[in-house]
């Protein structure tokens, strides 16, 4: 008997330990920002606008000379999964129950676009030495697979994407984060 409680306790102490990959939403003060530089030199701004009906919000901009662009606004629970995505033009697409971007193993959801079209996905995360790696598969089959490095906010500090339905590849990196 003890042999097999030892035995059982050696495994559980070597079985490898997750780490947290989710975006610690709340610890983004309104005001908060953070910069992302895509592989062609291009700026996105996260400003984080606080809290509203129990969701994140955060706006986004794109850097265009001296004047940024609003892009729109995307909605997070408190793991960083976004829920809800408004463009600048007000179109609203839906996650149900969240688009799994934050969830280790296999995940499935809903996106519902503006026109109401209910598109089924299922999105496999799992974790790597520095952060997360996924593969996601859509109507057509896989659509993308990335990776990203996290920081210990679980805020991204560079990775990459696939788009599988137009072969590009982009690559990120961060910038900027400053904490209000």
């Amino acid at each position: 008997m003890r042999a097999i409680l030892l035995s059982a306790i050696l495994t559980m102490a070597s079985a490898p330990l997750h780490a947290d990959i989710a975006f610690q939403a709340a610890r983004m003060a309104p005001g908060s920002l953070m910069v992302i530089e895509d592989g062609h030199g291009a700026f996105q701004s996260h400003v984080a606008r606080g809290q509203q009906n129990g969701l994140f919000r955060f706006d986004t901009y794109e850097s265009k000379g001296k004047r940024p662009v609003f892009l729109g606004s995307y909605y997070t629970n408190d793991r960083g999964e976004v829920v809800r995505e408004v463009t600048a033009a007000g179109l609203i697409t839906r996650f149900e129950p969240y688009r799994c971007a934050r969830t280790m193993g296999r995940c499935a959801y809903v996106i519902i676009h503006s026109d109401g079209f209910r598109e089924i996905r299922q999105r496999v995360t799992r974790e790597t030495a520095l952060g997360l790696a996924w593969k996601e598969w859509g109507l057509d089959g896989l659509v993308s697979t990335g990776a990203l490095e996290l920081d210990q906010l679980g805020a991204a500090m560079k990775g990459w994407a696939r788009d599988h339905q137009s072969g590009v590849k982009t690559r990120s990196r961060r910038i900027l984060l400053a904490l209000n």
